[in-house]
């Protein structure tokens, strides 16, 4: 065969390779780089507002950097439904599968996922007590080989402020939480460090199950003015009793997230969790793209602040 006839078939084979390797696809004005498909597994601690919108930002965020679902990602999504066993379940799944990259949304799918799995890279979001749970370290390094991630603020501290400034006549503040929950009880011990200064004093009861919460209002309410909420999950099950329970007994709840204010609490944060979610992303982006390891990526804080 002709010299230049092989030269011009190589140039050709060549030429296609890189087209293929380089392969463009253009949706709505913007460019995405179809030529490698990247999986990432997400496991949801539960079924909550917040942690939806954590989600929620993170395909934004995704797709803003370049990824979008069904072209150059793709997504696998278990929701745990606020059970650790059920989380641990879908860890073993995970644990098998092909994720490039496992996100964690909220402490119970993390702490799961950390006890499982030790080979694929694992970036959190929605915790708040990284440092307690030695997630990370205080400069916010990561401690876990394998792990990063992004916790938010827990505004404790400005709440109160909030309550005092605004509702100078509660002076005595319940709180509903389930002691297993180590954030739950990492909230508490903070409500009940803060609220001396603020001439406050936290009245709590803790539960087991969601099925416990009558009695624990039976218990609180004629001790305290209102109550407060903080990010529990089995108490967040028994919202629509605690509001009903607590406008019987003409008591104020203070709520901590959006979900909060929708079923009628006095919201004295607002956080909006997409953020939470593109911050992800972003550590999602640099760990399977410009392949850094976990570890060499700071755990990232998402300051929210007192509305």
């Amino acid at each position: 065969m002709n010299k230049k006839i092989i030269s011009v078939i190589i140039a050709s084979a060549l030429l296609l390779s890189l087209v293929a390797c380089s392969k463009k696809v253009e949706i709505a004005g913007k460019t995405f780089d179809a030529s490698k498909t990247y999986n990432i597994a997400i496991s949801q601690s539960a079924e909550r507002q917040s942690l939806d919108s954590i989600r929620k930002g993170l395909v934004i965020g995704m797709k803003d950097l370049g990824f979008l679902e069904d072209v150059n990602i793709k997504y696998i999504y278990e929701n745990a439904k606020g059970n650790f066993n059920y989380a641990s379940q879908i860890a073993d799944v995970y644990k098998d599968n092909d994720a490039d990259v496992i996100v964690t949304i909220g402490d119970i799918s993390t702490a799961a996922m950390k006890d499982k799995i030790e080979d694929k890279p694992i970036v959190f979001a929605g915790v708040v007590n990284a440092e307690k749970l030695e997630y990370c370290d205080k400069e916010k390094n990561s401690l876990i080989p394998n792990m990063t991630g992004v916790i938010d603020s827990h505004l404790i501290m400005e709440r109160l402020d909030y309550i005092s400034v605004n509702y100078p006549n509660v002076k005595r503040l319940g709180i509903i939480y389930n002691s297993d929950n180590a954030t739950s009880q990492y909230d508490v011990d903070y409500f009940k460090f803060y609220a001396t200064a603020y001439d406050i004093d936290i009245y709590t009861v803790s539960i087991k199950k969601t099925d416990d919460i009558e009695k624990a209002l039976d218990n609180i309410l004629p001790k305290v003015d209102a109550i407060a909420l903080i990010n529990d999950y089995m108490v967040d099950d028994a919202l629509d009793i605690v509001f009903e329970r607590a406008e019987i007994d003409g008591k104020v709840v203070f709520g901590d997230e959006d979900e909060h204010l929708s079923k009628g609490a006095v919201v004295s944060s607002s956080r909006d969790y997409q953020l939470v979610g593109r911050k992800t992303a972003e550590q999602v982006v640099a760990i399977i793209k410009e392949k850094k390891k976990p570890n060499e990526l700071k755990v990232e804080e998402i300051d929210f602040k007192i509305s």
